[in-house]
């Protein structure tokens, strides 16, 4: 069965990522229309994908009606209410990550989802990554052996992975609609962690909730697979360099502490994640090249013991996650196949996160709030 798509948002993760894939799965998906401000990113989308029925927002796409699903790809702020829109027109929902910001909003995410009785995908990746897949398989059924977590990512974000001209610009998005959305994000991040102030907004929306999002969600689905009651306290998070680079301490229940950090390095064209988790007995961790790079591999690598030697093993993945989490939401919405990225767990994801930015400076978050 192939679903009618339409998709909100013509910007960097559509045009790298989610046109591409939902165009190469023509068995399973039509692209059936596309809603962005930009008349000049609109039509040439329109284009090169043959996609007849374009919009300059959300509600038109939804009102012209003919459609399966929609896929968000729309900027954070406006997330949770296209998510509740497309749910009250009776469509399946695939939701870039962060599914939203404000923990009320997830809430009324998950309860207009059980209202609709559709699917509600968010789009955290990594959990469709093979690798992980295999180290998932791989952990022991329990974390008490687990000694420490360490996530480190150095980011120089896509302009290394794209040549010149291949993403589409717009400068044509009306003033009033730039503006608009601006406001509404600053508004619910006031709402989710006490200031809507620049700053914070740039800290809290895009550096935590929209990259550290991706590592924390990964190991949770660790954490879950070997018991560990979530969510862990929290114990500590930062956030500097005008808030392009985070980090975040959690202690879990055995005593264990887990460690993230992200840093965003514009200036280079250097990434490099690592997710690795030091047992008593063992070492496992997960390299990943960069999102955008497409048929790269990621590296599963494990160490332990072997009488006087120590046994290592590497494995490379090259199963393209942005695909695999489309043939997921394809097989959720025809086949019945539980959710694998539900609202429920983005709900965890943003609650952790919001915790851990508050833990770095609630004095100054407070004085902006009065301010």
């Amino acid at each position: 069965m192939s679903l009618r798509v339409g998709v909100v948002g013509g910007g960097l993760v559509a045009q790298a990522m989610h046109l591409h894939y939902l165009a190469a799965r023509r068995d399973q998906f039509s692209l059936a229309g596309l809603a962005e401000p930009s008349r000049t990113v609109r039509e040439a989308l329109g284009a090169r994908y043959a996609i007849a029925e374009l919009h300059p927002e959300y509600r038109s796409l939804l009102d012209a009606g003919g459609l399966d699903a929609i896929v968000v790809c729309s900027p954070a702020g406006t997330h949770a209410e296209i998510v509740l829109a497309a749910l009250e027109s009776g469509l399946h929902v695939f939701v870039e990550k962060p599914m939203c910001i404000t923990l009320d909003d997830a809430d009324a995410i998950v309860a207009a989802r059980d209202r609709a009785g559709r699917v509600v995908q968010v789009g955290t990746m990594k959990r469709f990554d093979p690798a992980y897949e295999r180290m998932l398989e791989e952990l022991p059924a329990s974390a008490s052996a687990l000694l420490y977590i360490s996530v480190v990512v150095s980011d120089p974000e896509f302009e290394p992975y794209f040549e010149p001209g291949e993403l589409v610009r717009g400068s044509d998005v009306p003033r009033e609609v730039v503006e608009a959305t601006r406001a509404a994000e600053a508004e619910q991040v006031e709402a989710a962690i006490g200031s809507g102030a620049p700053h914070v907004v740039r800290a809290f929306s895009e550096s935590f909730l929209g990259s550290l999002v991706h590592d924390v969600n990964l190991v949770h689905g660790l954490l879950e697979r070997m018991g560990e009651p979530l969510p862990a306290e929290v114990i500590g998070g930062d956030w500097w360099n005008e808030g392009r680079a985070v980090s975040g301490s959690i202690r879990l229940a055995n005593g264990a502490r887990w460690d993230s950090a992200w840093i965003q390095l514009l200036a280079t064209h250097e990434y490099r994640e690592e997710v690795s988790l030091f047992f008593a007995d063992s070492v496992r961790s997960l390299t990943f090249p960069s999102p955008w790079l497409k048929q790269y591999p990621t590296v599963y690598r494990r160490s332990e013991r072997d009488a006087a030697a120590n046994a290592v093993r590497v494995a490379q993945f090259y199963g393209e996650s942005f695909g695999r989490e489309l043939d997921h939401f394809h097989r959720c919405v025809t086949e019945d196949e539980p959710c694998r990225t539900p609202p429920e767990q983005a709900r965890l994801d943003i609650g952790v996160l919001a915790q851990m930015f508050l833990a770095a400076r609630p004095q100054e978050v407070a004085s902006h709030a009065q301010g």
